[in-house]
């Protein structure tokens, strides 16, 4: 039997812990409240032992798992309070207040190697099991229009926690997440996957004085055409139903959320299919809606599984960045949302003794030793995000971040130097400007584009400047005497070139030296195991052919390879692999940029010597990058915490010569 610890004591705590008596192995062993008296009054009612505070709950030795039914604004703290015990968590929906919060949790669970689960308990009912098999056979065909709502009239005082927003108040968190979370399943499921991101939101709604959203609805637009029009409210009755239609075929579900749980436990499903009788099928289930999903994640923990295929992690994280970008149309903001807020870096405990190779020598003109990875701000979709991705890449050991004058507007200098400031750390990074950008790649524009940088940044000088781009009309002396300028004004320690093709970086180089002046020392160009049959953007330069690598060895330039992993190519994908008839524009541009017989040998061997190693093909591909005769310092985009971590692993991977020959069709 498996000892459950309730935190939490209202309505939903108390349904959970009814349904308790009816699953399988599972006992509830206590429950915690804030207040003595709400936990005596649970725990006798329910049989169970009483605790005052949760981590009394969470640490006591006898509870295995942990139902979180707190507020919204708590799910975090807690969850990740019993992640750290190894505790199992069935966290309630929404698993956290954004998505940075749920990406930290997910990342925790599988360290710790603890179940971890999002509670959308109609996902466990055969009815939605139901669902997901008519779609497969009946509405695979063609793009999908879907209706899903939840909304009812909540008579509560203006504190309750629907609508305070320090307890994370509004629709979109606490019923909005079923629509969207359906019609991503949905959209999913006709792909032949788990679930299915929409490419776009457009909100609008009604807000409450105090800013939170009380009705709101949104159009959905997915990949493969398809479209959903959802809705939530906590003023007003919604329909509570979904729709989902083609031309030709129909399926309305009338009880999408609670499975006929308060009908006798029976429901109804609605196909009508051409000019046919609609066909009713009709579902009853025995147990509870709640029995069932604990059911679900007790055979989880009996199997050792540490996620469900019926609400993984991807399919929360997902789920929870949409609903981010929802609560971002409609202008809902809660006091998570600001990174400020958390004073310190949550990951250097978790990544305690972690720490990235480091070259055999140090930069000229760098005073601190550079990590081996550089980290790309160019992905960060908010503040809040950013200051995730750089704690979690500077709890590995990752001290260097490129940014660029052009780079989100701005937005990703400011993010880096609100970072920065936050965490006191401006003498432990090395910050890598960019500037000088096509139509600007004039002399006459360097200093003003790197004096606005410094200013977003919030800092004095830049580490490692680079020119963004070449200009063939500007003689290369031009652009040396302008960047030594501004160094001897002290606004930059290092001066390189992005995208400049051997001749022109060469003949940089002799001018320098003739006229002692400072000279490049690093070169940021394209450099993979993939080479590129087209530039990824007009100006582009590689390095990879013999005599750049020949050029790079012999001066031992430093290189800051960008596109290091080609950009996906080495990433395992079923459409990739019949490329004739590719749909998404990101893999059209991949063909684009990267497509060559060459290049899918490459990609073939790449796939089959991380077969071998136990490794993934794409962090074969990285350490293609990092074992050269010369200095790489590869930059990496990582859009999740997940993703550096792939990278991060990549420098543990051992290449030998012979290995990175074959790769290469050397």
């Amino acid at each position: 039997m498996i000892n459950w610890g309730i935190l939490g004591t209202g309505s939903i705590a108390r349904a959970f812990a009814h349904s308790l008596k009816d699953s399988k192995n599972s006992k509830l062993y206590g429950v915690a409240s804030r207040s003595d008296s709400n936990a005596e009054e649970f725990s006798l009612e329910f049989g169970c032992i009483g605790f005052n505070g949760y981590k009394n709950l969470i640490a006591d030795p006898n509870t295995e798992a942990i139902y979180i039914a707190l507020p919204h604004n708590l799910h975090f703290e807690f969850a990740l309070e019993a992640l750290n015990h190894k505790k199992s968590v069935l966290c309630e929906k929404p698993m956290s207040m954004n998505s940075e919060e749920t990406m930290i949790l997910i990342n925790v669970a599988r360290k710790k190697l603890v179940l971890l689960m999002e509670a959308f308990m109609y996902r466990t009912h055969p009815q939605t099991i139901k669902i997901k098999e008519i779609i497969r056979k009946e509405f695979s065909e063609e793009p999908l229009n879907i209706e899903a709502s939840f909304g009812f009239t909540a008579k509560v005082q203006k504190d309750h926690r629907l609508l305070n927003p320090s307890l994370g108040g509004g629709s979109i968190l606490d019923i909005g997440c079923y629509p969207m979370s359906f019609s991503r399943m949905v959209v999913g499921i006709q792909e032949d996957k788990y679930f299915s991101n929409p490419i776009s939101i457009e909100a609008k709604g009604e807000l409450s004085n105090d800013g939170i959203d009380l009705f709101t609805s949104a159009e959905l637009e997915f990949m493969n055409g398809s479209h959903a029009s959802i809705s939530s409210a906590i003023n007003r009755d919604l329909p509570n139903s979904v729709s989902i239609f083609n031309k030709n075929k129909s399926l309305v579900i009338s009880q999408p959320w609670h499975c006929g749980e308060f009908k006798g436990r029976k429901s109804s499903l609605i196909f009508t299919k051409d000019e046919n009788e609609p066909v009713i099928i009709d579902i009853q289930e025995k147990l509870g809606v709640f029995t069932l999903e604990i059911d679900h994640f007790t055979s989880l923990l009996e199997s050792g599984s540490l996620e469900s295929p019926l609400m993984s992690h991807a399919d929360s994280l997902g789920n929870m960045a949409s609903l981010d970008n929802w609560r971002s149309e409609l202008g809902v903001k809660y006091l998570e949302d600001q990174p400020e807020t958390r004073p310190s870096n949550l990951f250097l405990d978790m990544n305690k003794g972690a720490k990235l190779l480091m070259p055999s020598s140090k930069l000229k003109g760098i005073e601190i030793e550079p990590s081996r990875l550089v980290f790309g701000c160019d992905n960060q979709i908010n503040s809040n995000h950013a200051f995730l991705m750089f704690d979690h890449f500077f709890s590995l050991g990752g001290n260097i971040f490129d940014t660029a004058y052009i780079y989100n507007e701005g937005k990703s200098d400011r993010y880096l130097g609100r970072w920065i400031k936050h965490r006191n750390i401006r003498d432990e990074v090395i910050v890598i400007g960019k500037g000088a950008h096509t139509p600007h790649c004039d002399p006459k524009f360097i200093k003003p584009q790197l004096e606005e940088s410094l200013s977003r940044l919030n800092i004095d000088s830049m580490d490692i400047y680079c020119l963004h781009r070449d200009n063939l009309e500007v003689p290369v002396s031009e652009f040396i005497d302008a960047l030594n300028e501004i160094r001897n004004e002290g606004l930059i320690k290092v001066i390189g070139a992005s995208n400049w093709s051997l001749p022109r970086f060469k003949a940089a180089l002799d001018y320098a030296e003739r006229s002692n002046l400072e000279p490049f020392s690093v070169l940021s160009n394209n450099f993979s195991l993939a080479r590129m049959v087209e530039p990824v953007w007009p100006g582009c330069e590689s390095c990879t052919d013999e005599d750049f690598k020949f050029f790079l060895e012999e001066h031992q330039v430093t290189l800051l390879p960008w596109s290091s992993q080609a950009r996906g190519f080495f990433q395992d994908n079923k459409e990739f692999e019949s490329h004739n008839h590719i749909s998404n524009p990101n893999l059209i541009e991949q063909k684009r940029v990267w497509f060559s017989e060459k290049n899918l040998e490459r990609r073939k061997r790449c796939f089959a010597l991380a077969q071998k190693k136990e490794v993934e093909p794409i962090q074969i591909a990285l350490a293609f990058c990092l074992t050269q005769p010369f200095k790489t310092l590869p930059l990496v985009g990582p859009r999740n915490i997940f993703e550096t971590e792939s990278c991060f692993q990549s420098l543990f991977i051992n290449l030998s010569q012979e290995e990175i020959a074959w790769l290469d069709l050397a």
